[in-house]
């Protein structure tokens, strides 16, 4: 048994060295552009250990996409999020701007870059779905314009915070994350206006 724990925990510093190597290429240049041979060099491992824990670069990459996603799960279980009765959109925001400083350069590159859409996708997502899950019940609207809206309202919240890393101006990520949540607030009393149009 104690082998076996000895062994689990070199299997997972093995890992972590291989995803910790991966961030620091991705901060210095595109998916493309980096090679198993480089990365297994710069992790300090050769490349029969590598394949041992990954077929490709891509499963990498996946892992990564969970562990980011499951970072910010993590940050809004933590402050109750997911209760059905939490009706706050700042929460989801500030989640993610403590995710944007506590790594600014990994997290610049990846919403930034087209290499790694699945960040932006994940965000997304979630946006949508939070926002379906906190509206839903709460205001007379159908399924299909709900979907809509809540598209646009997420959709909106990755392409803004895309744009925002490609060229911050003079907004800091407070003030961006201050941005999108009065965005999705308007976009929420936009759908009860349009509700009321529509009945």
């Amino acid at each position: 048994m104690k082998n076996l724990d000895k062994t689990d925990r070199r299997v997972e510093r093995t890992r972590s060295a291989i995803i910790n190597a991966f961030k620091e290429m991705i901060i210095e240049k595109d998916f493309k552009q980096i090679t198993i041979k480089e990365l297994a060099e710069r992790a300090d491992i050769n490349r029969k250990t590598f394949y041992l824990h990954y077929e490709s670069m891509e499963e990498i990459l996946f892992d990564l996409s969970i562990e980011l996603s499951d970072q910010i799960f993590e940050s809004l279980n933590d402050r109750d999020f997911f209760n059905p009765d939490c009706y706050d959109i700042n929460i989801l925001v500030e989640c993610i701007d403590g995710i944007i400083n506590s790594n600014y350069e990994l997290t610049r590159k990846i919403i930034s870059s087209d290499s790694y859409r699945f960040f932006s996708r994940n965000i997304r997502d979630l946006v949508k779905d939070s926002f379906i899950r906190k509206i839903r019940g709460k205001i007379k609207v159908n399924e299909y314009i709900m979907n809509l809206v809540s598209d646009y309202v997420a959709s909106g919240f990755a392409k803004v915070l895309k744009d925002w890393f490609e060229d911050p101006g003079e907004l800091s990520s407070r003030d961006i994350s201050q941005l999108v949540s009065a965005l999705i607030y308007n976009g929420i009393m936009g759908v009860l206006n349009y509700s009321l149009v529509i009945k």
